[in-house]
């Protein structure tokens, strides 16, 4: 954290010197439904693959992060012995994208990934401030997703594989709110639990109407375990619906999620609920555009009493996301998005959780964004969390 008064002027600096590739009009807002109902058009003849790459440098620290991955001892301040995670980090995200259509019409999807996040590192995938674009692989390439789509009819998407995460089996992203955002916790459309972006084996099936869209998945985290398979009672597994409406101006869609963590004895688990959104957004023009989203989660089963310390019950979550495309200067990018932390709980005593963030993106070239940002994280009985980092991003 010593460092970032030096490190976010740098990009500024960039900004301003570096020539802009000139875009007309805003950056509208693409859903899942376009993305996945496309034709790939990558020739004549088939198989036909195309190939996309990104890579992604993250120059960063916090503070309010201890070893024991806590967030600090809550109110007792100093009396920590814990080593604080204060130190600026570099960390770095590859992701290699191969897509091939049998017909024209189909794709199968396979990504392979490297990354240095270290799993409970502040900025990691169980980090107190995960970020959008952590993943942990211990410098070893892995394979991120394999998944297959085929249309059947006009209007019948089907997509599914052994492979692959919540959101690429939705008919439509329910947010306007950048999809190269900051922290992860506020890019889930305002519904953490009912968007939970779980990763295991799946199938969706989505079907579209002109401006109505509806979908029905499942993703299953124990699928390639032979002991339980997928959609079993000891299963992590995972089943949703969506039902969405999708104009030029706005999209609104409400979504359902059943989450079993494979608990058969009935006791309390945080991660055995039902949960509920509702989610949208709305474009202002060509460069504004609002996004917004709450959710409501129902554990199956509720710690019994009900008291502050007790952590499985009823909770709520939301989150509002405001982009300014063209902020400034022509191809760069504002963002700010605010929400909660965790799953809010109505307990007394309880400090409600709250995160906040602000990029820019300076857009050096069409391949290449340098995005300095900043962000608090604030959880119940957790030291505050303040940070600030630099990403550079490279499309290829």
């Amino acid at each position: 954290m010593r460092l970032f008064v030096r490190l976010i002027s740098i990009p500024a600096a960039l900004g301003f010197v570096t020539p802009m590739v000139v875009q007309a009009g805003g950056e509208k807002h693409k859903d899942h439904h376009d993305h996945h109902g496309s034709h790939m058009n990558m020739g004549d003849s088939y198989p036909s693959t195309m190939f996309m790459g990104k890579t992604t440098f993250i120059l960063g620290g916090v503070d309010g992060v201890s070893d024991s991955g806590m967030g600090g001892m809550g109110g007792m301040g100093g009396m920590s012995t814990a080593d604080e995670k204060d130190g600026t980090v570099f960390h770095y995200d590859t992701k290699l994208m191969f897509m091939t259509s049998f017909t024209g019409q189909d794709m199968l999807k396979t990504a392979v990934r490297v990354g240095n996040f270290g799993m409970m590192e502040p900025f990691g995938m169980m980090g107190e401030a995960r970020l959008d674009s952590a993943f942990s692989s211990s410098d070893s390439l892995a394979l991120h997703k394999a998944y297959y789509q085929f249309p059947v009819g006009d209007d019948i998407q089907v997509t599914f594989g052994p492979k692959l995460r919540q959101d690429d089996l939705l008919g439509v992203w329910p947010s306007a709110y950048t999809s190269d955002g900051v922290l992860f916790v506020l890019n889930q459309a305002g519904a953490s639990d009912t968007y939970s972006k779980k990763m295991g084996a799946g199938a969706g099936i989505t079907w579209s109407n002109e401006k109505l869209v509806a979908s029905a998945l499942f993703v299953s985290e124990d699928a390639s375990i032979s002991s339980i398979g997928f959609l079993a009672d000891e299963g992590k597994d995972h089943i949703t619906t969506q039902l969405a409406w999708v104009d030029e101006r706005y999209t609104l869609a409400a979504a359902f999620t059943q989450s079993d963590n494979g608990r058969t004895d009935n006791s309390p688990d945080i991660n055995d609920y039902s949960s509920f959104a509702i989610s949208g957004s709305y474009q202002f023009g060509d460069d504004y555009s609002l996004s917004g989203g709450l959710g409501w989660k129902n554990p199956e089963n509720d710690d019994s009493p009900d008291t502050s310390m007790n952590k499985v019950e009823d909770g709520n979550t939301w989150s509002i996301g405001f982009l300014w495309n063209n902020a400034l200067i022509e191809g760069n990018k504002f963002g700010f998005g605010i929400g909660t932390a965790e799953t809010h709980r109505d307990d007394s005593g309880y400090d409600d959780p709250l995160a906040w963030e602000a990029f820019y993106d300076f857009k050096v070239s069409d391949s290449v964004t340098v995005t300095p940002a900043i962000f608090v994280i604030e959880k119940d009985g957790k030291e505050e969390v303040n940070g600030a980092l630099v990403k550079t991003t490279f499309n290829f």
